[in-house]
């Protein structure tokens, strides 16, 4: 059976409309409004052994004929299967099954429940007629008045001269006025004629056809346009249309009109269907008034296909026509500062002790720096045998690469094995784990004399710990006190001659200090001969096993110079590395903290350090304070924060700024309003463009009326980002 594609559903949409996540907020929850009185009316006493099908009436007074009509009065109660009526007089035809009613008259169905001046309905077709009535929908959870209810069928309902809200009917924030409203309830789809939208009576939009769904099922249409702005592309306008094409697969076209540039066409194409699911986006400015560049495009294809139980192909293909194509069209700090865009194509496998992947990879580069080698191909295998029954355990792996596509640095192929073998000797509270590794690489450079170059090196390491544990707190902590040592060895082999194709430097980190070699990648082996010394506490609820506080404090200690650099650099010195410490906890139910810095024993400074402090209580406000730091190089603190003003405002920011340089990298202040009926955010961006000069200014709108939809740009997805913990 095929899935769905999940998604959450705009509620309502233009001439002749639609659905699309790509668009729309996540799932909302909705602050409760007043449930109205005629959803609330008293449901009638019916015995619970009649027939669905059969008519059960009460009445304070009542005339009964077998045929033709029967009269009742004070409070009439008139039901069958899901159907039930309240009045103060009543009449009732057999055999027809007419029921009439007056007086204070409720009715309610599956669908709808109204409360209205006059009824007449045909209990035997499920048709009728309500005047001057105030309804409730049970699908779209919206109500509102009509002067006339007409039931055609049992899943067609008519209403002229109507009114819809989800707001309180007796005075609604917003609400659609339409001569004719229709609801399908087999197709959970609504459409209004000659329809107004009016915000506080105030109309602010005329439609003459409007067309919404009742439930979060998808449909095609036009979607709510998107407003925004920036001080790049100027007024940003635009006007998605979506084609519900079949259950599992979708399409979006979204032209969009920047005053300062032109007219953009965008398409977004997603399907899932058993074996495949993916994204194909394409997006087109073909003449860009604000530049000499035209036909500028981006696109985006991501796809995963399961070929078996076991195996998968991935696609990921991502480009632009220039590099300053997200300087100029993008509206964020983050989009502004991509450097390189990845296309790869991936096929994993694997059997119960082996994995195999093979993988093509290529980049495109935006900042006009050196492009990363394509690795066309990369194949790795990798075997995990069981363990054995003397506790040995064994890896090996393999991966044969072919770097190429640069055009400044050597391209060549590598092929590299390693072996692995382990074993760990634990109690409760004591562990050693000594483990070998054996290294083999060759090169098969693709230069004027097609160089051949082979290396070969092994590893040895020993990992040890111990473990402590006491109750504080009268039983109700535990607190544990964890050393550990990390000793590795790895002889010095020249390395020089052998090209950089994917090793970098590793940063100095916590965990890091129980890695056995400094750099990245295969093409550079560390030569080590050091110690890692680390001790960590913490403090654990033995109730629900909650950490609430952990430090640790490590540090490096070398026996010899490192050699091995990659180019250009110089090889290291010093006897030990910088103390590591980190800590994290709960100063209280509502904030939390953590910090790591690296302090240089020998110069009695700390060359970096990084704080956060979260909090967030009950009432949602939501605080984060972070600075960072690196000696010489950077200085930046950032705030964010959500404060509810009332029960239905909320104040919104964000800030970083770059300490070192006195600058501001990227400001945003935002407010959102929320009632149980609508929602709407503003947020304004500041950011610093790439050139570390230029700024650009950013507004997001976005409305969000419940029943119908959002309108405005992604303005819930920016504050999210930028505020951790913001809902």
């Amino acid at each position: 059976m095929v899935n769905r594609l999940q998604q959450h559903c705009l509620r309502g949409v233009l001439f002749g409309l639609a659905c699309s996540p790509s668009t729309l907020f996540a799932q909302t929850e909705w602050m409760a409004c007043p449930v109205p009185e005629v959803a609330a009316a008293k449901g009638v006493q019916r015995p619970a052994n009649l027939p669905p099908q059969a008519v059960y009436i009460e009445a304070d007074s009542a005339l009964f004929r077998d045929t033709g009509v029967s009269t009742m009065s004070g409070n009439v109660h008139v039901s069958q299967a899901n159907r039930r009526l309240q009045a103060d007089e009543a009449s009732y035809e057999q055999p027809a099954g007419i029921v009439s009613g007056s007086g204070n008259v409720s009715f309610s169905s599956d669908n709808m429940q109204v409360r209205s001046s006059k009824l007449r309905y045909n209990l035997t077709q499920n048709t009728g007629e309500m005047r001057e009535a105030e309804y409730h929908l049970s699908q779209a959870d919206g109500q509102g008045f009509s002067k006339r209810v007409v039931q055609e069928s049992p899943n067609l309902t008519r209403m002229e001269d109507s009114t819809y809200t989800t707001c309180p009917v007796e005075k609604p924030d917003w609400s659609l006025n339409a001569k004719t409203i229709t609801l399908n309830h087999a197709e959970e789809r609504g459409t209004a004629r000659n329809a107004t939208l009016k915000i506080r009576d105030v109309p602010v939009l005329y439609l003459p056809y409007f067309s919404f769904p009742l439930t979060d099922a998808r449909k095609s249409g036009f979607l709510w346009p998107v407003i925004g702005t920036n001080t790049s592309s100027g007024l940003q306008l635009s006007t998605p249309y979506y084609w519900n094409l079949a259950p599992n697969y979708d399409l979006t076209l979204t032209p969009t009109l920047l005053s300062r540039r032109g007219l953009q066409l965008g398409g977004e194409f997603r399907y899932l269907t058993p074996k495949h699911k993916g994204t194909a986006s394409y997006v087109l400015l073909p003449k860009d008034n604000a530049s000499d560049k035209d036909n500028r495009f981006y696109f985006n294809v991501n796809n995963d296909t399961r070929l078996g139980e076991l195996s998968s192909l991935q696609l990921k293909a991502e480009g632009v026509s220039d590099d300053q194509y997200f300087v100029d069209l993008g509206n964020s700090l983050a989009a502004t500062s991509v450097v390189n865009l990845e296309r790869r194509l991936e096929y994993r496998t694997a059997g119960s002790n082996w994995s195999f992947s093979s993988l093509l990879q290529n980049y495109q580069v935006l900042d006009g720096g050196t492009a990363p080698h394509a690795r066309l191909p990369q194949l790795l295998l990798s075997y995990n045998p069981p363990q054995k029954s003397n506790g040995l355990n064994l890896k090996a792996e393999t991966e044969y690469t072919n770097f190429t596509g640069s055009k400044t640095e050597t391209n060549g192929k590598r092929l590299d094995l390693m072996t692995r073998v382990s074993k760990k000797f634990s109690t409760d509270a004591a562990y050693v784990k000594p483990s070998l590794t054996f290294r083999h690489t060759e090169y098969a450079l693709d230069d004027a004399n097609n160089t051949q170059i082979s290396r070969s090196l092994p590893t040895a390491s020993v990992d040890s710990g111990l473990f402590f544990e006491r109750e504080i707190k009268e039983g109700r902590y535990i607190q544990t006190l964890e050393p550990r040592l990390f000793y590795t060895y790895t002889p010095y082999r020249d390395q020089s001659n052998i090209p950089v194709f994917d090793s970098s430097a590793r940063s100095l980190s916590y965990n890091q200090l129980f890695s056995e070699n400094r750099f990245t990648g295969k093409d550079r082996i560390a030569d080590t001969n050091r110690l890692s010394a680390s001790i960590s506490t913490r403090i654990q609820s033995p109730k629900d096993g909650r950490e609430l506080f952990r430090a640790s404090i490590g540090q490096m200690y070398h026996f010899d110079d490192r050699k091995v650099t990659l180019p250009d650099t110089a090889a290291l010195e010093g006897d030990r590395s910088e103390l590591i410490l980190e800590a994290a906890g709960e100063i209280n139910p509502r904030t939390r903290i953590s910090t790591t810095a690296y302090w240089d024993s020998e110069e009695k400074t700390v060359n970096a350090g990084e704080v956060r402090v979260h909090y967030k209580d009950d009432k949602k406000r939501v605080l984060n304070v972070g600075y960072a730091e690196l000696k010489d190089e950077f200085k930046s603190a950032n705030l964010s924060f959500a404060v509810p003003i009332n029960n239905n405002w909320k104040a919104v920011g964000a800030w970083e700024r770059d300490l070192k340089n006195n600058r501001d990298l990227e400001t945003v202040i935002g407010a959102e309003y929320e009632s149980c009926c609508w929602k709407t955010r503003v947020a304004s961006r500041n950011y610093l463009l790439t050139d570390n000069t230029t700024r650009d200014n950013a507004v997001f709108v976005e409305l969000e009326l419940k029943g119908l939809g959002n309108f405005g740009s992604g303005t819930r997805d920016l504050l999210q980002n930028r505020v951790y913990g913001y809902e």
